[in-house]
């Protein structure tokens, strides 16, 4: 073993060590390790001889052995057989020397620090183990280098420690840096207990808790919460809390900013989302309005607004250039480069020259960007194809110079320039340049180097293309022929040339100029759609926001020398609004003080010292003392609430997080109708001719009203004078539920000519039966209503002049999608599906009727919350006396759902039960369209409904001859409306059962769950009427008829679940081993086997519920359904 025995020295101490040519790793015993040199998070799996696997940690240390010298990584272990030993990653390190250095700098402890002298080693030489005193000695040095990089260490402090040189004691921190740092960790001491009590006693926010304590300590138990005081501290909790749940200590005004700091601004806190920092309070704090206070404190966080955390502002709407029909009547203008590496002839940079009429470009090489050099350029091209009327750069100090502003004003040029850091107000030419580069980067290597010889070809290559925002190629636009490529060149050499028909000059300059005008007439027509159609997709989710002069304002700046990364600095305040989209702000910098930016660079500055007076209370100035409901007056409740009406089974603290909640949210409530720019209506005609209707004649008191109407349409902006062609009539309907007993009227036009010429919106409708399964389930209920939705959307400008209606004051026609319009459903739903697009997992929306639905409380404020920005960021409004909060049952679709039930409405019952007999088709319709509704709680509907069905047939008169039969049906559909079952929604957790039946006449099953006793509860009712050759049948494929068709037809309930068949039929139990005598039933055994399904026999006499549906077909024909 002694050829294999070292002497190196770890950290300056000569120690004793093995070469071990086997180990993968160099080992340190632990002993020799300084604290500061392990690396914290790093781990090494080390297999010894045992092939047992531990884990060691690592560290950095300083090893001098043979030719190697300096910081170097290994594995520390408490026990070796030797204080080293030395592993074969010394020749091959997986880290860099550079890598050590650097990381070694990190710790403070700088490579150069280790490399000592024999001599020093000698002094140290026998004490075994690195003393952590040893370390400290060479810290000062490496505290004053660690802010430097390691580059800038002067080379006169590498290697050049004299041999009696000694480091001076490190300088232990003193007791008031020591409190400092603490101070900054974990922020600042809060008040004492007794400073604590007196404040809750005294503070007037606390007013009404005090109060809440009082009268409970008197025995009053009427409230979900406790409120009491407890060794002088006031204290609240609710009454049935929930296990591991803590009393919350009541805070005063005072010390609230204290708590919040702590919870959000200290680095123990995180500076998290105020959500996060909201859910770390409230399990031990209370105070009023404390959601609110929250979501201010952390909003107004500076360095959260500066690192981004707080969301920047939705980008604004695009605004298209205008269309210029004139070639280079207006160009933009940029620099490409540096380009590396040069060309031959020096070459680095391009000026690129795109014409934004025909999209021709000009590309010059260029070896410096001068403005005298970028002037000479522009004059060489402008020789060529004229002086353009504008010219659109960038801010570059070239375009700006007196210079080439001098060269604009002598040649009669008005200069423009895009605003800074907002490359896209000259898009046109910063996508060319994106091309150009490619086109470089795609020569061969060779050629490469010679990219300024061969930019013409280039330039060629892009001018032949038909460019896709105006179909024609730069050639055609420009010239008004297409050219000769080589594709064209090769075409020719292949067929035989065709010659060209002799014409004078005349004609042939009368044909340029009629080509090139239908050329751009076409160009300038395709290049406006396509603007549109990039409008319409860049403003689905625009917003554009309003600036105040004065108003404190973040602006997204580029980091130098990084172009590419931003940062947020500020505040700046806004100087004036120069633009739609543009403000002067004040960057307060001695370089450029005032600078137009883009709004898309900008965001709100909210400050927290404004924050803080607005929670601070004036003395003598009451404030609501508690969050609690029933500490409020009904009148300032509903103040509060802006008349949404909340769950009144919800808690007190439950009421109180709605309250902040819709708080937070109030401008969303609105009785105004919102404008939102995601999205715009558009009426598809196609080439049909307008359409234009007489005036419906109307009684003189509502010539009044449609004039009032049109008023107030007009003051609102939903409507403007018009000179349209087109023309639908007006027509009064009275609304359905009238305000003191006054007959109110509600304007509508009749589009019904405008539908029939309008090309169908095939986006699909929700089914409404899927959507009340959805919510039935649900334990939180939450509806939204939307102000005039429909009046939310914006119409396009070509299908406004559709929407004109006539009027005996006037012409007028639609600014917003009305009603009445074929596709507008349509449209709507796209709008709340793009909206709400990423929260389907809680909310279900039919048209404007928005419904949020949740499993918990926790879970349902979130999701409201969720829903309500979604609402605001689109710009919308809700109507807010028609939202119910927190419900557990909720009216949606015409059904009282909730609670894992379905039921019909009460209302409409009635209505049904006071109905008179029909005399007409008209009212037999009527009749069967309320009651069809509800046919999903009416077992075999259809074969009651059978006989007042046969009246409405188009051969039967429109005034119906009433039978017997007839008065039998329609007295039987108002006592099934009467008993109709509540339906269970359905629980996909739990087992199906499907129960079937077949009779000589029909087919019917019933679908159902049990409930917690043990009972069938009916999910959903179907039957069908079997047809004559259907009857032929036999009894055992009669059964299993019933068995598939109601598997196929309950399938959205059954797939991908196991659930059980009940059948009356004891055959039936064999049919999933069913053989080839019978082809049919092997058929539809075949066809069921992608369900899991096991066939159960029920006796008859417990299987009369689906029995009956089977045997009551003799007069209907018509599948019979209803779903819960």
């Amino acid at each position: 073993m002694d050829k294999y025995k070292q002497l190196p020295l770890i950290n300056g101490v000569e120690v004793q060590a093995y070469r071990d040519t086997g180990a993968s790793v160099t080992m340190v015993i632990e002993k020799l390790v300084h604290p500061k040199q392990h690396l914290l998070g790093h781990q090494y799996q080390v297999t010894d001889a045992h092939n047992n696997t531990l884990s060691h940690p690592m560290a950095v240390v300083n090893l001098n052995w043979g030719g190697v010298t300096g910081p170097k990584k290994v594995v520390v272990a408490s026990d070796l057989p030797v204080d080293c030993l030395l592993g074969n990653d010394l020749e091959t390190s997986a880290w860099s020397d550079v890598e050590l250095e650097a990381h070694a700098a990190m710790l403070g402890i700088p490579g150069h620090i280790f490399a000592l002298t024999r001599a020093q080693a000698k002094k140290q030489k026998g004490q075994g183990s690195l003393d952590p005193g040893t370390m400290d000695q060479v810290l000062p040095k490496a505290r004053a280098s660690r802010s430097k990089p390691l580059a800038t260490i002067p080379p006169s402090t590498v290697d050049s420690t004299s041999e009696e040189e000694e480091f001076p004691p490190c300088a232990e921190p003193t007791p008031e840096e020591l409190e400092a740092d603490t101070a900054e960790l974990l922020g600042e001491g809060g008040p004492a207990r007794e400073e604590l009590s007196v404040a809750q006693q005294t503070c007037p926010t606390l007013e009404g808790l005090r109060q809440q304590a009082v009268k409970q300590a008197n025995g009053d138990v009427s409230d979900s919460h406790r409120v009491y005081w407890e060794d002088n501290l006031l204290y609240t909790e609710h009454r049935d809390p929930k296990p591991g749940a803590a009393r919350r200590l009541v805070i005063p005004q005072e010390y609230r900013k204290f708590l919040l700091t702590l919870a959000h601004d200290i680095p123990l806190a995180g500076h998290l989302g105020q959500m996060k920092t909201w859910d770390r309070l409230v399990p031990l704090f209370h105070w009023p309005r404390m959601s609110e206070d929250t979501k201010e404190f952390c909003k107004s966080c500076e360095t959260c607004q500066a690192s981004g955390k707080t969301g920047g502002t939705p980008k604004a709407p695009l605004i298209p250039l205008p269309v210029v029909g004139v070639p280079f009547e207006r160009v933009g203008v940029d620099i490409v480069g540096p380009l590396d590496p040069p060309t031959a002839s020096g070459n680095t940079f391009i000026l690129v020259v795109v014409d934004h009429a025909t999209r021709y470009p000009e590309a010059i090489p260029l070896r410096t960007t001068t403005a005298p050099a970028v002037a000479k350029a522009l004059l060489g091209i402008f020789s060529r194809v004229g002086f353009p009327k504008e010219v659109v750069s960038d801010r570059g100090s070239n375009f700006m110079s007196a210079y080439l502003k001098a060269m604009w004003k002598e040649c009669g040029v008005t200069y423009k320039f895009t605003t800074p850091y907002h490359p896209q107000t000259n898009g046109l030419v910063e996508r060319f340049n994106k091309t150009l580069k490619g086109m470089i980067m795609g020569l061969p290597e060779k050629l490469r180097r010679r990219w300024d010889i061969l930019l013409p070809c280039l330039l060629f290559a892009y001018r032949e293309v038909p460019q896709k925002g105006v179909g024609f190629s730069p050639f055609e636009l420009l010239f008004g022929h297409p050219f000769r490529g080589p594709l064209t060149l090769v075409k020719e050499g292949w067929e035989q040339p065709l010659k060209a028909p002799k014409q004078d000059i005349v004609d042939y300059v009368l044909g340029l100029r009629s080509r090139m005008a239908e050329y751009m007439k076409k160009a300038s027509k395709n290049l406006q759609a396509s603007q549109e159609l990039q409008k319409q997709w860049h403003d689905q989710k625009a917003v554009l926001v309003q600036y105040q002069p004065g108003q404190k304002v973040w602006v997204l700046e580029p980091v130098a020398p990084r172009a590419l990364q931003d940062k947020w600095s500020g505040p700046h305040t806004i100087v004036e609004k120069k633009g739609e989209v543009t403000y002067l702000v004040d960057l307060g910098t001695a370089r450029s003080p005032l600078r137009v930016l883009h709004v898309n660079r900008l965001k709100p500055y909210y400050d927290r010292a404004y924050l803080t007076l607005l929670m601070a209370t004036d003395e003598g100035q009451e404030e609501d003392s508690d969050p609690l409901p029933d500490l409020f007056s009904s009148t300032e409740q509903d103040a509060l609430v802006e008349g949404v009406v909340l769950a009144d089974c919800l808690t007190a603290e439950q009421k109180d997080n709605c309250i902040n909640l819709l708080d937070q949210f109030s401008e969303l409530f609105s009785t105004v109708p919102g404008t939102t720019s995601w999205c715009e209506h558009t009426i598809d005609t196609g080439d049909s001719l307008p359409v234009k209707s007489k005036i419906y004649r109307q009684p003189d008191h509502v010539r009044d009203c449609i004039k009032q109407e049109v008023q107030k349409m007009l003051e609102l902006g939903v409507v403007e004078h018009s000179d349209s062609p087109w023309a639908s009539p007006v027509v009064l309907v009275p609304k359905p539920h009238s305000k003191d007993g006054k007959k109110e009227m509600r304007f509508c036009v009749d589009y019904r000519g405008l539908n029939l010429v309008t090309k169908t919106d095939a986006h699909p409708i929700p089914r409404a039966d899927e959507l009340i399964d959805t919510l039935a389930s649900a334990k939180y209920l939450s509806t939204f209503d939307l102000t005039a939705g429909y009046w939310q959307i914006k119409l396009s400008e070509d299908a406004k002049p559709k929407t004109a209606f006539s009027t005996i004051g006037g012409h007028y026609q639609f600014t917003v999608m009305p009603f009445g319009l074929k596709n507008a459903p349509a449209t709507f739903l796209r709008l709340v599906n793009t909206v709400l697009q990423g929260l389907e997992a809680f909310n279900a929306a039919y048209l404007d009727d928005i419904a949020v639905f949740s499993s918990s409380w926790d879970d349902h404020l979130v999701h409201l919350w969720k829903v309500l920005e979604a609402l605001q960021k689109a710009g919308l409004t809700i109507k807010a006396s028609k939202c119910q909060i927190g419900q557990g049952k909720v009216v949606y679709l015409g059904h009282l759902v909730g609670g894992e039930q379905i039921a019909p409405l009460q209302e409409k019952i009635q209505t049904i039960i006071d109905w008179i007999p029909p005399t007409t088709q008209t009212q037999v319709r009527d009749f069967l369209g309320l009651t069809g509704y509800y046919r999903m709680f009416i077992k075999n509907y259809g074969s009651i409904a059978a006989p007042l069905n046969d009246l409405i047939s188009k051969k039967m008169p429109k005034k119906v001859l009433w039978t017997a039969n007839c008065q039998k049906a329609f007295e039987e559909l108002k006592q099934a409306m009467c008993s109709a079952p509540v339906l269970k929604s359905p629980c996909y957790a739990k087992k199906f059962y499907v129960q079937t039946d077949a009779s000589e006449l029909g087919v019917g099953a019933v679908l159902s769950q049990l409930n917690s006793e043990g009972q069938d509860q009916p999910v959903a009712f179907i039957s069908r009427r079997l047809t004559p050759r259907e009857k032929r049948w036999s009894a055992i494929e009669r059964e299993a008829f019933a068995v598939v068709w109601a598997l196929k037809k309950l399938r959205p309930y059954l797939f991908g679940t196991h659930f059980i068949v009940q059948t009356d039929h004891k055959p039936l139990l064999w049919l999933k081993q069913m053989k080839g005598e019978n082809p049919k039933l092997l058929r539809w055994s075949i066809s069921l086997q992608g369900m899991d399904y096991t066939v159960e026999h029920r006796p008859g006499s417990s299987h009369s519920n689906a029995d009956g549906l089977s045997r009551y077909f003799h007069l209907d024909n018509e599948d019979s359904s209803g779903h819960g």
